[in-house]
């Protein structure tokens, strides 16, 4: 693959690869990987333009043309940086990235089932750019506020931890940091009123912060759930272990959390859309019904 004149077919390459069939210069036929449909086709239009629509003429072998085996990294780089949708409209950053991906893994087949020139291309950020974060999925207050209702009614098994899982999360606590709280950093007598240190954001479990005051209506979800709270020995006491916990006395894992929010969003009919799918970093990151509390903020 380092001359012109006897360089393979990159069209005869693509359509075996893409098959899951294809012979290595030593004769060996192989079978490849089993591509989904989606894929061939995604694959296929943006190498060859296989199944394309009229008028549509933005596959890389077209573009790059005779420098197929030849080409530099800034080729890929201006090729994806010109794409657009079958209709027109620019690609996305995050297309463009499955765009050049999908060149990238068309010349590492190359390179290692057929043994192709290495090209060491750039990682796909570098050739596609930086793809923005997706923008934030939150509630709104008007579903916070019904969240803390349906906390407020649900009558399901454990309802008072239900509540105070769901206080927790709605005062800004991420999932692992609720599940990660021990009593023994709540401090119920402090002299400013009740405090608790929390797990860190993103950091070991053993790091935590410094005491900042309990939202109000949290301490109040916390009242009414310490005298129920099932602690068996030896995973949890009555004054230590975590937080909240399961039946057999060991603290909350990180699928029931998310499964008990669930549950209690389930039983308001102003969040029944959303409530099967619902996320607690989303309800973390949502406007707080208790803004406007006394001590509000202990989870920022």
């Amino acid at each position: 693959m380092t001359s012109s004149t006897d360089a393979p077919d990159p069209y005869a390459i693509l359509t075996d690869w893409l098959a899951g069939a294809y012979t290595r210069p030593d004769g060996q036929e192989v079978r490849g990987r089993a591509w989904d449909d989606d894929t061939r086709y995604r694959y296929g239009l943006l190498l060859a333009g296989i199944d394309a629509p009229s008028g549509w003429r933005q596959d890389w072998l077209s573009y790059i043309g005779d420098l197929v085996w030849h080409f530099e990294p800034s080729h890929i780089r201006d090729w994806a940086a010109r794409l657009t949708n079958l209709d027109g409209t620019p690609m996305v950053a995050a297309s463009r990235g499955r765009a050049v991906s999908a060149v990238r893994s068309f010349y590492t087949h190359c390179e290692e089932d057929l043994g192709a020139t290495r090209w060491n291309l750039p990682p796909r950020r570098a050739l596609a750019g930086p793809t923005p974060p997706a923008e934030r999925e939150t509630l709104t207050r008007f579903q916070t506020d019904a969240l803390r209702t349906a906390a407020d009614r649900y009558r399901g098994p454990h309802a008072e931890r239900a509540r105070l899982a769901v206080y927790m999360t709605l005062a800004g606590l991420r999932p692992g940091q609720s599940i990660a709280v021990v009593l023994q950093h709540i401090q119920r007598h402090d002299q400013a009123g009740p405090t608790w240190r929390l797990p860190a954001k993103n950091n070991s479990a053993s790091a935590v912060t410094r005491p900042r005051p309990i939202p109000r209506p949290v301490v109040w979800a916390l009242d009414e759930y310490l005298p129920v709270r099932t602690h068996k020995a030896p995973y949890s006491t009555e004054t230590s272990g975590p937080l909240l916990l399961s039946r057999t006395g060991r603290g909350l894992d990180r699928v029931t959390f998310p499964r008990l929010l669930r549950d209690v969003a389930l039983t308001h009919p102003d969040l029944e859309e959303t409530a099967a799918s619902l996320l607690p970093d989303v309800v973390a990151h949502s406007p707080s019904p208790f803004a406007d509390e006394p001590d509000a903020g202990g989870g920022q």
